[in-house]
């Protein structure tokens, strides 16, 4: 299977795996390794990043705004970290990257682009956006 063509499942997958109130999400993409989903702000989006050469897959939000913005967001949702990873896994994490960005995201081995991996990962981000974007909206939720 094409990367492409994998991501073009991957995104009608993860819209049937939502709640109506978090399916309404917009995509830039999919190119060809990457699709970001979003909710009006394309600097804050939920992304899968199939990265090839390095055998893996990585499922995260980021946050791709102003540095101040995208710490603070950050910092927002560490203090819901024993939720957050509760709910996503221990092998989730949070950190500062890039130019100023900030993330929460999960790396998966890939080994070939299949059902199994699309299910995989589509579970992962779905899971991701049911638990994240919810604190996001209301950050004095919990």
């Amino acid at each position: 299977m094409h990367n492409r063509d994998f991501l073009e499942n991957l995104v009608e997958l993860v819209r049937q795996q939502l709640p109506i109130e978090l399916k309404d999400f917009q995509i830039s993409g999919p190119t060809m390794n990457l699709v970001k989903f979003h909710y009006g702000s394309p600097k804050t989006h939920y992304e899968v990043w199939i990265q090839k050469r390095k055998r893996e897959a990585e499922v995260g939000l980021h946050f791709e705004g102003e540095p101040e913005e995208n710490h603070d967001k950050l910092l927002m949702l560490s203090k819901k970290w024993d939720f957050i990873s509760g709910a996503l896994g221990r092998e989730v994490a949070g950190e500062s990257w890039g130019k100023g960005w900030t993330r929460i995201h999960e790396t998966v081995i890939l080994e070939q682009l299949n059902d199994d991996l699309l299910v995989e990962l589509s579970l992962k981000l779905s899971g991701m956006i049911r638990t994240l974007e919810p604190l996001l909206r209301d950050p004095e939720r919990l």
